[in-house]
């Protein structure tokens, strides 16, 4: 019993992670149409900018507050000088564009900092907290606070403020919010920094658990897919529950199914892909799209 509720914790602790991650595709997604798969990348890339940041002797906080904010910018530079040139393109040629950018990202952040793994201290502390007799450190208990923090602020933006209805409204009909006065590609470029600046957060507190390298988010970004088919096209808060079912789900596969051990365990995702493209095409919050004809 210990043994399960251990797994579950972890899961759940990883889990928020692929949700941030799937947080940022929603977001890109809801606010662009466009789906981004350099997204894991770019928040590689925003995370070795942190970590040059705690390098040079700031402390950690500001600089969490700081590469928010360079994320931010990083993702309104990208929508405007790599995305916008090919906004009415056909899916394909976006498609392309965001792998090229994947690449492109990868290649500089091991270009700059190097494929050699660095690392950075937790600032939660050592400690660990006792549940039942499972365990659960303080930089996993941070870090989930930390990205459902972000994910309700996230989604309270486009719920509740009048630059998250500007943001919906550019997304859904583009032509109809110009003659609304909405600045369509102002709004555009806001929803990649929004989703650059989620991407961030996630890199910030994960990175003490792990060796920051280029490609630390590869495998993550297929589990960010998987959580983002799972929640539902679009939809936040699917996102971070989907994230936080592939990491359950992927712990327990682990541990209780033998075949599943070592690189193995990257089916689970796929698998999980398929069931929900399968059982339920719009995942667990999306809803079907109702089109006149």
């Amino acid at each position: 019993m210990t043994l399960l509720l251990q797994q579950i914790l972890s899961g759940i602790a990883t889990g928020v992670i692929f949700g941030g991650l799937a947080l940022a595709l929603s977001v890109v997604f809801e606010g662009t149409g466009v789906m981004n798969f350099a997204q894991g990348e770019m928040a590689a890339f925003t995370t070795f900018l942190f970590w040059t940041l705690l390098q040079v002797g700031l402390p950690y906080w500001a600089g969490f507050v700081l590469v928010i904010a360079i994320g931010f910018v990083l993702g309104l530079v990208v929508e405007r000088t790599l995305i916008r040139p090919v906004e009415n393109s056909s899916e394909l040629t976006i498609l392309i564009v965001t792998l090229a950018l994947f690449l492109a990202f990868n290649a500089l952040s091991g270009l700059i900092w190097g494929f050699s793994g660095q690392t950075v201290a937790s600032p939660f502390g050592s400690g660990a907290i006792s549940v039942f007799g499972a365990r659960i450190t303080y930089q996993q208990l941070g870090m989930t606070i930390a990205m459902i923090a972000t994910a309700a602020a996230v989604g309270a933006l486009f719920r509740f403020t009048n630059l998250g209805l500007r943001l919906r409204a550019a997304a859904m009909n583009r032509t109809s919010s110009h003659y609304l006065s909405i600045n369509t590609g102002v709004m555009l470029g806001v929803g990649w920094g929004i989703a650059a600046a989620t991407g961030a957060v996630a890199g910030a507190v994960i990175v003490p658990l792990s060796n920051l390298q280029p490609d630390m988010f590869t495998t993550s970004l297929l589990l960010a897919f998987a959580a983002f088919a799972l929640g539902g096209a679009g939809s936040r808060v699917g996102a971070v529950v989907g994230g936080i079912i592939i990491g359950v789900v992927t712990n327990l596969g682990v541990t209780y199914v033998p075949f599943l051990s070592g690189d193995i365990s990257d089916v689970v995702p796929l698998v999980v892909i398929l069931l929900v493209l399968l059982l339920r095409p719009q995942g667990l919050f999306g809803r079907h799209a109702a089109v006149r004809s």
